[in-house]
């Protein structure tokens, strides 16, 4: 009798004293995956295997050409091995990712390293989005994180705390770079997207540390991206230097709107209140800030940023119990200087929030 490995065609013989009576679970010595030996007697044996990890033995195996990995083309030795190491791999939209070029071995052949683990870990936050974002001939090649930096927000602001919501998932396809706003512990997408085409970038550097991606731009602003590994920047770096000659052809990248629908994920100019596709509707700037001004916190608390806007809550309180003790005790001197201190603390909450409204579109029922 004749047992082939599903996954690598490998080929066994055993003798008909041998067969099994019941179903049991067999390992390839070659490739190490796992598959279904059912009994069938008297004729050779081709198995309708799946691949298993050893945590889900127990599952009943599924055929191999349902296997997504293995839809429409065979998968590599590379793949399996990736496939064998992160079983979650599974479960993602894997036609739409190079997974050889995003997960990478050690010199010494593993892919059991952080690297990886950092890779996949980004990759599961934003599948589901990315996977809704991506065009149908697009791929994604390169995945990093970093925050993105706005020097005003540090300055002005609460500086951790603000930039507890600069997080981003890096995104490298064969056509443009994409970012996805998450959260600081990289499990989830939160709120802003937005793209930047390979044509429409003039320069790119990796800063004084190497921990940099600063983006100069055909046009519009520079974009600069802080806290990447030292490798990740290196290599968007590059990536975004090898893609540029190949999408020279491409409708006019520079003339691509940047900000992108959280809902439909097309591509929208600026100061919009509702997607011209999806209709979905737009948190407001003018009413962040409308609501910061009158108390700062309500305008953090309106888009989503529940702990800033706490403690900014919790800071007025402390402002407006010196601006009742200076009326209630204190002299004409005091009182002056009590106002100035309530002005001043929320007309800059109220710009700092207005400014963290306009980085892009958050929709209105989120």
């Amino acid at each position: 009798m004749q047992i082939v490995c599903p996954m690598c065609n490998t080929a066994y013989k055993i003798s008909t004293e041998n067969i099994p009576e019941k179903s049991v679970q067999a390992s390839c010595k070659k490739c190490g995956g796992k598959f279904l030996v059912e009994p069938k007697m008297g004729q050779d044996m081709i198995l309708d295997a799946q691949m298993v990890s050893d945590s889900a033995a127990s599952t009943p195996p599924a055929r191999a050409a349902e296997h997504p990995i293995a839809q429409g083309r065979d998968p590599s030795g590379s793949e399996l091995a990736l496939i064998r190491e992160y079983p979650e791999l599974q479960d993602l939209a894997v036609d739409k990712l190079k997974l050889t070029e995003i997960f990478t071995p050690n010199k010494k052949g593993i892919y059991k390293t952080k690297r990886n683990k950092l890779n996949l870990k980004i990759l599961k936050a934003i599948h589901g989005t990315l996977d809704r974002m991506m065009q149908s001939d697009e791929q994604v090649i390169q995945l990093g994180k970093a925050m993105a930096y706005y020097p005003a927000e540090i300055i002005f602001g609460n500086g951790y705390l603000t930039m507890m919501y600069n997080y981003y998932a890096v995104v490298g396809t064969n056509q443009r770079l994409l970012f996805v706003n998450v959260n600081s512990k990289i499990s989830k997408p939160t709120h802003y997207y937005f793209q930047i085409p390979y044509d429409g970038i003039k320069k790119v550097a990796t800063g004084l540390f190497g921990t940099s991606l600063i983006l100069s731009r055909q046009k519009g602003k520079r974009r600069i991206f802080t806290g990447m590994k030292r490798y990740m920047a290196k290599e968007f770096q590059q990536l975004i230097r090898d893609r540029k000659p190949l999408v020279k052809d491409a409708k006019s990248a520079k003339a691509m709107a940047e900000d992108l629908c959280p809902s439909c994920f097309i591509p929208l100019a600026k100061n919009l209140l509702k997607c011209p596709k999806c209709r979905a509707s737009f948190k407001k700037p003018a009413t962040a800030f409308a609501r910061s001004l009158l108390l700062p916190g309500l305008g953090d608390i309106y888009l989503g940023h529940r702990l800033l806007g706490s403690l900014e809550l919790l800071g007025s309180v402390v402002v407006w119990a010196i601006v009742i003790f200076s009326v209630l005790h204190g002299d004409q001197t005091s009182l002056v200087v009590a106002l100035i201190i309530l002005v001043f603390y929320n007309g800059f909450d109220g710009l700092l929030t207005r400014h963290m409204a306009r980085k892009g579109y958050m929709l209105a029922t989120k």
